[in-house]
């Protein structure tokens, strides 16, 4: 028979075990698609080179789900649609009309692939994805890089334009050439003729 001290050993050891199943459950369950979910679930991400082309070609709709004063104070990402993030659900749930009526755009439809959410860092825009998910739109994905990547990278392209611009502008441009300092006599150009200069018998021929 156990002891008291092994059965407290055999108790802390189930107890543990017990714990740890608990926890696997409840990661399992949060990353978990929620019935009805298609197998799409995962393709969840449209990274900053798809993003740009999109925007640039008006083939996606992108909506940012931070605060409004976030947007004023760190800058947006052209084109994006502002709603916070506690409003997606509601907002998304609303008639076509009252929609376009409050954010200025079309309502997207559960089955458009052309919708995209950002946020700051990519945790809200995650957020606002599997809330979309659940409500239906099932092809909804989230750039997860968000408006500190997106302003990173936009800058270090300009950057390289400039220096790029730079360095061509420093080639293309020749030092001009002063024929005068230069002594270059292959084109000499004739002096203009005095202003009271006598014609020769020749001109007053022709004359």
């Amino acid at each position: 028979m156990y002891g008291p001290s092994s059965r407290c050993a055999v108790t802390m050891a189930t107890m543990r075990l017990y714990l740890l199943h608990y926890l696997l459950f409840l990661a399992v369950l949060h990353h978990r698609p929620s019935s009805g979910e298609p197998p799409q679930w995962q393709d969840t991400d449209m990274p900053y080179e798809e993003l740009k082309a999109r925007l640039g070609e008006g083939t996606v709709r992108l909506f940012d789900v931070r605060e409004p004063i976030e947007l004023v104070e760190d800058g947006e990402i052209p084109g994006a649609v502002n709603i916070p993030l506690g409003d997606v659900e509601e907002a998304f749930q609303l008639p076509p009309s009252e929609f376009r009526q409050k954010y200025s755009c079309e309502k997207p439809g559960k089955d458009d692939d052309d919708v995209v959410t950002s946020c700051l860092a990519g945790v809200r825009s995650f957020d606002a994805l599997e809330t979309l998910r659940r409500l239906g739109f099932h092809k909804v994905k989230h750039y997860p890089g968000g408006f500190l990547e997106w302003s990173e990278l936009c800058e270090q392209e300009w950057k390289a334009k400039d220096e790029t611009k730079s360095t061509k502008n420093s080639i293309e441009a020749p030092t001009p050439v002063d024929k005068k300092e230069s002594g270059n006599t292959e084109n000499p150009t004739a002096p203009p003729a005095p202003p009271n200069s006598i014609p020769s018998p020749q001109d007053k021929t022709e004359l």
